[in-house]
Formats: structure tokens, sequence, C-alpha cells
């Protein structure tokens, strides 16, 4: 690819990351779908980025796109769009969670661990929790969806995704694990390594 070929796909893209600002819906959904069917890491990162813009539809369109793109590079970003102010977005950030099958799980279960407190986070994070129930995970999530049901899952829900965390991880052995091993292995499970 010559330079000319790389600015004009980098002109491309930002018009169509800009047009997803606009005030007509049909211009933002063409946009949208134009990013979806580009697919690339740029695209990813330019939709990543979107999620943090202080206009409710322009976070809901970055949020619908990456759910669409499916691409797990975008699991940290969506796990903090989980908080959304708006809750279109939230439920738009956990269908995308739920898309990105293992890693939107291990994103979650990761998230709960620290986000817990936030009554927002745990209703999003029910949501993917339960959504991956669906897609084969029912027993590595059952307790965690027990806990955030409970009446206190910000105390409940951080041991229960870590055991999650663990299972999903393949690390059998907790018993053995003393205080600080615990926190290395939290540390090593929460790195983001795999996502």
């Amino acid at each position: 690819m010559n330079f000319s070929n790389a600015t004009e796909k980098t002109c491309d893209l930002n018009s169509l990351v800009s047009d997803l600002a606009s005030k007509d819906s049909v211009t933002r959904q063409r946009a949208r779908e134009s990013l979806i069917a580009i697919r690339s890491n740029d695209v990813t990162t330019a939709l990543v980025t979107e999620l943090t813009d202080p206009r409710e539809h322009v976070r809901w369109e970055a949020a619908k796109a990456l759910a669409a793109l499916r691409d797990p590079v975008s699991a940290p970003a969506l796990v903090h769009a989980l908080e959304d102010d708006s809750e279109d977005v939230r439920w738009l950030a956990a269908e995308g969670l739920v898309a990105l099958g293992k890693a939107g799980l291990m994103a979650v279960l990761s998230g709960l661990q620290k986000r817990a407190s936030s009554t927002a986070f745990c209703r999003s994070a029910h949501h993917v929790l339960y959504g991956c129930s669906q897609e084969g995970n029912a027993k590595t999530v059952a307790p965690v969806l027990t806990a955030l049901a409970g009446p206190e899952p910000g105390i409940s829900a951080p041991p229960a995704a870590y055991r999650a965390l663990v299972n999903l991880k393949g690390i059998h052995d907790l018993s053995a694990l003393d205080v600080s091993q615990f926190r290395e292995r939290t540390s090593t499970l929460n790195s983001g390594a795999e996502y």
C-alpha cells in the first residue's frame, strides 16, 4: 500500500467515525455498518475511543458496532461501559461481552472483583453472566449469578467471581493457596493477558 492509499483509508475511517456523531440517525447507521464491514484493528481502536464520548448517541453507536465486531481487544472497554450513565449503552456493552464468549466472560468476572460495589455494574454483569450461562458456562457462572442476586453482591460477588475465573483458567487446588498466593493469582488472572 502506498502512502496515498494509506492516507485515503485513514481519512475514510476518520470520516466514518465522525459520522457516528451525526444528528441524522440514517447517517449514523450507515457509518456504523461501514465501520463493521471494514473490520480492522484501526476500527476497533477508534470505536473503543468513542465509548468515552460525552454524547450518548455516539457511545451507543460505538457499543453497537463493537458488539457486532466481536473483537476480544474491546473487552476491557466494554467492561468499563457496563457503568455508563446510559442504560442503553450498558445493555449494548453487555451484549457485546456476551458475543465475545470466554474473553467477555473473563473480563466481566475480573471486573466484578473490582466494581462489585456499583449497582449499575452488578446489573450489567448479571446480564452478561446470564447470557454466557446460555452459551455453555452455566455451571461456572451459577454461583456468581447467585451472589449478584443476593442481599450483599458487593461482598459476595468478588470471591464468587474469583472462583469462576480460577475454574475457567483451570486452577483447581484453591485449598493449597495462602493469602499471598491468592493475591498473586488474582493479579495474574486479572492481568488481561487473554483479552
